[in-house]
């Protein structure tokens, strides 16, 4: 298979066409897109598809999107913190639990997202003039699935961190936009369903490594499905039995696999695999002359080594994370480079907890393909969705339908433990036959906590299993005076951003 990487440039595909106005909502009444001219062959329709991903990717700045900014959007969970003081609060207050409706990051994500929408939209909405494009047989059809797909999961986004939210499938004026109406998580949740219906033509696997495909759609409805059986919705045993048989197309099809070595995920040599990471987005240092995004660069990097001291691991999760295969690529516990990025000599490296801040740092994002993270660079991968989900959704969701683990539960339960257990010093970890349904729910909940750590999915699974007070009991030690159990349902979904609320009062309900 001929491997590309589907890189973002949003400058370069933007084709002439306007998307200044792509905000949900703008207080000017302009037309989000003029799109007369549109869609007059494949190559503006490739055009036009681009900028959804990197509306949700980067936004309009190198970290607006997911791959920055929604790392302070899962700040609740325990395993991340930020340096205390300095210009880091937009950060602690999701680690604190005390988010206000002007902070930046909830504000910079949730435009993302609506501009991602607003960008699919304008795709679907035009259906009519595509079909009229000259192009192979079956290709406009993947085309279509393709926006489908990532509004579906922009919705996701926007549903699983904020509650709720209006839903807007066409394009709007600004004044339409200013009146239209909140809707509810239920309501949110059947519309991606809907959208997802319609990815049915997606390949299996994209010869554009990045792009979307019908495995990862598969894996988004089963999370669908998983947030739909717990909080707030709780419909419980018939919603988990989908999303396993969902999750069971995408393990049985075995169309992806599990590295043997864990570490393999984070290579950068490895990235255009496309044998374990299903859906992710890329990250290109050199594309336009500039960076896009900051998760593998500066700001996950402490004072000594150059960086921004942005997010730290927090240090009773650093402690309790067991000694497995996996704990070296996800947890970087040794300062060894320069503020240059040159390696330093053996005797003058450190443990992190001896270094300026005191804590660990996250491995998974360190591997640039050579390029110096003094750059803010990030030649590396956010993953979204990868054979792991599949997994450990399938372990999940088997034994809350059926009372307990089913045959296939153990099978997927044990594919991931055995490679983070098998050699290690926590081989005892390997959970054995005969477990009642408590005790391995337990023990699957623990193994998203350590397989997906610092993959921003944590903190929804602690919302939907309303694990969030649970959590966090030992965050005190991180922010002196927090008392976990001051943590209510209302801290589990963000406040809607005021920039939004004051241009249109409905999405205050």
């Amino acid at each position: 298979m001929k491997k590309n990487i589907f890189t973002l440039a949003l400058g370069a595909c933007l084709l002439g066409a306007s998307f200044s106005s792509c905000d949900l909502l703008e207080e000017d009444t302009s037309v989000i897109i003029e799109t007369n001219s549109y869609f007059q062959t494949e190559n503006e329709l490739i055009g036009a598809i681009t900028p959804i991903y990197n509306y949700m990717f980067k936004d309009n700045s190198r970290f607006g999107g997911i791959s920055g900014r929604g790392f302070s959007l899962n700040c609740g969970d325990p395993a991340l913190t930020s340096i205390r003081g300095l210009n880091k609060q937009r950060m602690l207050e999701f680690d604190d639990f005390n988010v206000s409706p002007n902070n930046d990051d909830i504000e910079m994500v949730w435009k993302a997202m609506y501009r991602a929408i607003g960008a699919a939209n304008n795709v679907i909405s035009k259906e009519a003039q595509i079909n009229k494009i000259p192009m192979e047989d079956g290709q406009r059809a993947v085309y279509m699935a393709e926006a489908h797909f990532l509004r579906a999961l922009a919705y996701y986004n926007i549903v699983s961190y904020w509650g709720k939210g209006p839903i807007v499938e066409k394009l709007l004026t600004g004044s339409e936009a200013a009146q239209v109406k909140m809707s509810t998580a239920e309501q949110v949740y059947d519309f991606i369903l809907k959208d997802l219906e319609k990815t049915t033509a997606l390949p299996i696997k994209s010869t554009d490594s990045g792009r979307a495909n019908l495995e990862a759609a598969r894996i988004l409805k089963a999370y669908v499905y998983m947030n739909m059986a717990g909080y707030p919705l709780n419909k419980g045993v018939e919603y988990y039995q989908k999303a396993a048989d969902v999750a069971a197309e995408v393990v049985n099809d075995a169309n992806y696999s599990l590295y043997d070595d864990f570490a393999d995920l984070w290579k950068y040599d490895r990235r255009l695999d496309q044998k374990e990471h299903i859906f992710c987005f890329y990250g290109n240092y050199t594309l336009l002359g500039r960076n896009l995004g900051s998760y593998g660069g500066k700001g996950l990097r402490g004072t000594e080594e150059g960086g921004w001291k942005d997010y730290m691991v927090e240090t009773d999760f650093y402690n309790s994370f067991p000694q497995d295969n996996r704990k070296a690529a996800t947890l970087y516990d040794v300062i060894k480079y320069n503020k240059g990025g040159k390696l330093l000599p053996v005797d003058q490296q450190k443990p992190c907890l001896d270094g300026k801040e005191g804590h660990v740092w996250i491995g998974k994002y360190r591997d640039l393909g050579g390029s110096p993270w003094k750059d803010v660079t990030t030649n590396t991968i956010y993953p979204i969705f990868r054979f792991a989900d599949a997994l450990l959704i399938l372990a999940e969701a088997d034994n809350m339908a059926n009372g307990g683990p089913t045959a296939r539960a153990y099978d997927a339960l044990r594919r991931v433990q055995h490679r983070a257990y098998d050699g290690s010093a926590s081989v005892a970890n390997i959970l054995a036959d005969g477990a009642d349904q408590d005790t391995f729910d337990k023990t699957v909940l623990k193994e998203r906590k350590w397989e997906f750590a610092f993959e921003n999915k944590t903190w929804i699974t602690m919302v939907r299993r309303q694990l969030v007070k649970e959590y966090n009991k030992t965050h005190g030690s991180e922010a002196p005076g927090f008392d976990a159990s001051s943590i209510t349902e209302d801290d589990y979904f963000f406040p809607i951003p005021e920039h939004e609320t004051l241009i249109n009062p409905n999405l205050k309900n």
